[in-house]
Order: structure tokens, then sequence, then C-alpha cells
């Protein structure tokens, strides 16, 4: 099987020669510029042979261009930072303004795209692209008080989502078609330490579908990243993603349960701690205890979220050996 076979077969629940791997980083100084990003995602993937691309702009990349004012880094390891809140007071969500998705940080992303496409010609490597949730995006500009503004000011907090969300949308397309096979959809508020079911529902869902809706009919290649601790994972039923990502080995449901949940992939597996300070063996323990929890169907071998900057080659490598010494010989 190539990569594209291999990693569709696992989104449609079909045997596989050995299960698909996906690993991502952050190279927080080479994602200042599109040329850095595309350089530094291309040689990573290459380096580990991986079936399926993420491309991973800074985590502010998504604000940036509603005026965030950001500390850049000067290594890879180290993560940019928002100087102060781009959201203020309630009333500053009403002036958020639909932003043009070619320019920009957001335009930055999409030359980003088009050099890894570019670069990959006719090789078979799906690649996705990182967006997040509209509610994601407001609480990157606002820090706490966005939950303070959604409980307090709803109106307000209301239509700055509104704005976020279809930019986002358009974003999403632009994405595609600028070289991305899908999208990783990050939600990083889908959790009952910070909002009840029903503020979700509100606030996040209403806004993810908006996204989600719009994207589904141009790409079946959509996973759902459900970031953090005591996720609300049965979003996986109400949103049209072919995946779901999420913090397996630190956050309920495990991988069997999960599996048992949803008849989604599961784009999981591998703690990012022991990747990081975890020997190469223990590594591939995991990696059987992946295959022993799954069957091996339906799965994308991949870390909770990004990895730890200072995760060892031999561990990273150590994943992809124990993915090849445990094809699965019963593909027609």
């Amino acid at each position: 099987m190539n990569k594209r076979e291999r990693v569709y077969a696992a989104l449609h629940g079909e045997p596989v020669d050995r299960l698909p791997v996906s690993l991502w980083r952050h190279f927080h100084k080479q994602d200042q510029t599109p040329q850095g990003l595309a350089r530094a995602t291309l040689e990573f993937a290459r380096r580990y042979d991986l079936d399926l691309i993420k491309v991973t702009p800074s985590g502010l990349y998504g604000i940036e261009d509603w005026g965030a004012s950001i500390s850049r880094a000067s290594n890879d390891d180290t993560p940019p930072r928002l100087k102060r809140p781009v959201i203020d007071s309630p009333e500053d969500w009403r002036r958020l303004a639909a932003l043009s998705v070619e320019e920009g940080s957001l335009g930055r992303g999409l030359q980003a795209l088009r050099a890894i496409r570019a670069e990959l010609k006719h090789e078979e490597t799906p690649v996705l692209m990182t967006i997040f949730s509209p509610l994601t995006l407001a609480y990157k500009m606002a820090g706490e008080a966005a939950l303070e503004h959604l409980r307090q000011h709803p109106t307000d907090l209301h239509f700055g989502l509104a704005i976020i969300a279809e930019t986002m949308a358009r974003y999403g397309l632009a994405a595609l078609t600028a070289g991305a096979d899908g999208v990783f959809f990050a939600t990083q508020l889908a959790g009952s330490s910070l909002l009840t079911p029903d503020e979700y529902r509100e606030f996040g869902e209403r806004y993810d579908l908006i996204v989600l809706e719009y994207l589904a009919r141009q790409t079946e290649l959509t996973v759902l990243h459900l970031h953090g601790q005591d996720v609300f994972f049965d979003l996986v039923h109400r949103y049209p993603v072919a995946a779901v990502s999420w913090h397996d080995r630190e956050t309920p449901p495990s991988l069997r349960e999960a599996a048992e949940r949803t008849d989604k992939a599961l784009m999981a597996g591998l703690d990012r701690d022991l990747l990081a300070t975890g020997s190469p063996e223990e590594v591939a323990e995991q990696v059987r205890d992946v295959q022993q929890q799954t069957g091996g169907r339906r799965l994308i071998l991949a870390p909770a979220c990004v990895i730890h900057p200072e995760t060892p080659d031999a561990n990273l490598q150590a994943v992809v050996q124990a993915v090849d010494d445990s094809q699965m010989p019963d593909v027609g």
C-alpha cells in the first residue's frame, strides 16, 4: 500500500498492511516564514517516513491578523508569547472584522502549504492543515476574559464568534485549494474543566459546525482534535469528521473504549511524556499495546498533541520501527 491508500483504508475501517503513522511538533523559529515552516515540516516527515503530514504553524497564527502583538521565538524550542490580549472589553468582539485569508499570518500558512505540495509533487502523502475552532481562537485572543464574557456578555461574544467562524470556514477552503488534503480541527475548550456541556453547545459546537459542515462538502479527511482533560468525546458523533484525536493516555476514554463508542477512526495512541522521557523499548511496547487495544483497525498511530521538543530521535525512530516490525499480513 502507498501512504494515501494506507491512511484512507484506516479511515474507512479497512485492512492495512501496517498502521499508518503521523507525528508532529512545533518549529517556533522556522515557522516564522512560509519557506521555513515548509522546509521543517518536510524534513521532519521524511526523516520518519510519515504516512500523514500535519502542518503545524505557530499556536498563535490564527489570531495574529486580528491584531495580536506577539513576542517571537529565537529558537525552535521556545514558543511565541502573546504580549497583551487582543480583546479587553466585551464591546471589542463587535469590532472584529472578517479577514482576508490570503494576507498576513493566514496567508503565510497558505504559502507554506503550496510549497509543501510543490515539493511533494507526485508523492502519495496526505497533508492536513491545522485550524483552530472559533471558540479556541476567541480564548487565545482574550484569555480568561473570554469565559467571563461568555457568561456575562454572551451577545457580544456571539458576534465575535460568528465573524471568526466565517473567516475560518473560508480559510479552511483556501487551505484545501492550496494543497491540503484535509483539516486538523483543534478545539481546546471542549471539556468539563472549563465549560458545561450546555455552554459548549451554545458557544463551541454552534460555531464549530459552521466551519466543519462547510468543509465537509470539500473533503472527507477532517480530524477533530479534543485537547485537554475530561473532554466532551461524544461531540464526535455530531460532527462531520472522519477521525478523532484526543489525549487518550491522559484522560478517558481509552483507545479500546473509544473504539466501542464511535465508528469514526481514531488518531491517537502515543503518550507524549513517554516519547520524551521513556526508553525506545518502552515506546515500542506502547505501540504493541495500541495494536492490542484496537486490533490495528480504524487507527492512525499518533501522539495526543504536539510532541515535546526534547523528544529523542531514538524514541521517534522506535515508533517507526515497531510499526514496521508488526506488519499485518491479512491485506488482500
